[in-house]
């Protein structure tokens, strides 16, 4: 029997775009009449994500019952079709069992894009929206930026969860995700001074493996708070490729002739995966396609070496030894979402990188310096800090790992420091009746340590920050009234 696939487009684009994915697989053995192009509103306002899977049920199960589609198949898709595809499964197939085979994500948008502000911004609107009614898909876009709730949310039904559940939409042995994403930015996008993207989407948020912590300091003390780790949903591991030749335009091109390298073991390669993956049929299978895709990466990662070696990588792949290598560092992103400890959002807090001291303190100075440490994380870690627009109580931080691990950790600490990254967080107080931590009218700081976030890990030497990968942190801080918000006094 033939296998189907579904292909399924990203933002602004039409089914159109997905066409030289699906001619690939006409080359290869799949019939024309079982490839189908997927097509959504992206643009228009008044959709959201929601509702397009929604409709994408419906029209799975009229295809079904018509027998255009047999019980299983394959599902393609390219940048925020990803959330479409994810949506659905979650929200259809909460535990497993939806009709798909394998789930191969090209360059997803799954934890968001720096674009998405702009696209809806007056130029965007203006550029993007011109042909139709200056509309660029408002929810779409909420749902696109950086440290979006519906990001989270939606990890949380499928890839993580807080309380221990397990089950998920996908499966070594059911539903299998994979993900291929380019570190080759569009032309004209390094105007934006990105790294290790594809211009459009990150690396690392492309990514579907996230991890989750909850750091309570309402449990715990200043300094060492309650972490709570998430636990995975589905499987531990997904498959996933960073491939140097490809930019989030070129990844719907799969021929050889559209690769950015000459090399042609690199530039075949987008069209191997891609078979590869849909090849899949045994868990057993998925795990070894995991294994071959991350040697992929690690070659990716060599050509940001330096050395000779790293130098001849260069000249193979990209036509030079001198090519920038930068853009293909690799990068973590972590999500920080603040609370106190009733649920509310903490809107005004900020939050830095720095090392804690050995020697420990009851609390930070904060406000009144600012170390030589926190200064080196802020210029030389931090590619990007952004604030999301719809939840000013969220924000995402795109780190360097390789200047953490090659010069921030190894030079920049002093004696009386410990070598390792943390984040300290400031909250400033609601009010003059309420407060964070005290009432006493001042801005009190508090310490995260990232270096390893689960009690009794630190000698095994575990790490929260994992690369290519986003990082949620919830932060619940402990809010404190004065006792003259309800008073009682006696009538006479």
């Amino acid at each position: 029997m033939a296998e189907h696939v579904l292909l399924i487009h990203g933002w602004s684009a039409s089914d159109k775009s997905m066409a030289k994915i699906g001619n690939l697989l006409a080359e290869h053995g799949y019939q024309t009449r079982d490839v189908f192009l997927g097509g959504y509103p992206s643009m228009d306002d008044d959709v959201r994500i929601e509702d397009s899977a929604r409709r994408l049920q419906v029209i799975v199960g009229e295809m079904q019952a018509a027998g255009t589609l047999p019980a299983k198949f394959h599902v393609v898709v390219h940048s925020t079709g990803a959330l479409v595809g994810r949506w659905w499964m979650a929200e259809f197939f909460p535990k497993g069992g939806a009709p798909v085979a394998n789930f191969l994500m090209l360059a997803p948008a799954n934890f968001g894009s720096p674009l998405a502000t702009i696209g809806r911004s007056t130029l965007g609107r203006l550029t993007k929206g011109f042909t139709n009614g200056f509309q660029t898909g408002t929810h779409f876009l909420n749902a696109l930026e950086l440290a979006s709730k519906f990001q989270e949310e939606l990890a949380l039904r499928d890839r993580v969860s807080e309380d221990g559940s397990t089950d998920s939409p996908f499966s070594d042995d059911g539903t299998r995700p994979f993900v291929i994403v380019g570190a080759d930015p569009i032309s004209g996008t390094g105007i934006l001074g990105q790294k290790a993207w594809d211009g459009t989407v990150r690396v690392a948020t492309a990514n579907i493996d996230p991890r989750g912590v909850t750091v309570d300091f309402s449990n715990g003390s200043i300094l060492e708070p309650e972490f709570r780790a998430w636990t995975r949903r589905g499987p531990e591991d997904t498959p996933f490729a960073v491939i140097p030749d490809r930019s989030h335009l070129s990844i719907l091109k799969p021929a050889p002739k559209e690769s950015a390298s000459k090399d042609p073991v690199v530039s075949q390669r987008l069209e191997k995966l891609i078979l590869q993956a849909l090849s899949v049929k045994t868990a057993a299978a998925y795990r070894t396609v995991a294994g071959d895709w991350e040697a992929v990466c690690l070659e990716t990662r060599k050509l940001a070496q330096d050395g000779p070696e790293a130098d001849a990588l260069r000249d193979r792949i990209l036509g030079r030894a001198s090519a920038d290598g930068d853009r293909f560092r690799e990068f973590y992103q972590i999500v920080v979402e603040a609370v106190d400890d009733t649920g509310l959002p903490v809107d005004d807090f900020s939050i830095w990188l720095t090392a804690p001291k050995k020697a420990k303190e009851t609390q930070f100075k904060a406000g009144n310096s600012v170390t030589q440490i926190e200064i080196d994380a802020q210029l030389s870690l931090i590619q990007d800090r952004h604030v999301n627009s719809c939840n000013k109580n969220r924000l995402s931080l795109h780190i360097d790992r390789r200047e953490l691990l090659a010069n921030f950790l190894r030079d920049r600490i002093p004696p009386s420091y410990e070598a390792s990254l943390a984040a300290g967080i400031t909250a400033s107080a609601p009010g003059k009746r309420v407060g964070y931590f005290t009432v006493d009218g001042k801005e009190h700081s508090a310490l995260i340590r990232l270096r390893a976030l689960e009690p009794g890990d630190e000698e095994k030497g575990r790490r929260f920050l994992r690369r290519y990968t986003t990082h949620f942190l919830r932060v619940i801080l402990p809010r404190v009234a004065r006792d003259d918000v309800f008073t009682v006094r006696a009538l006479r």
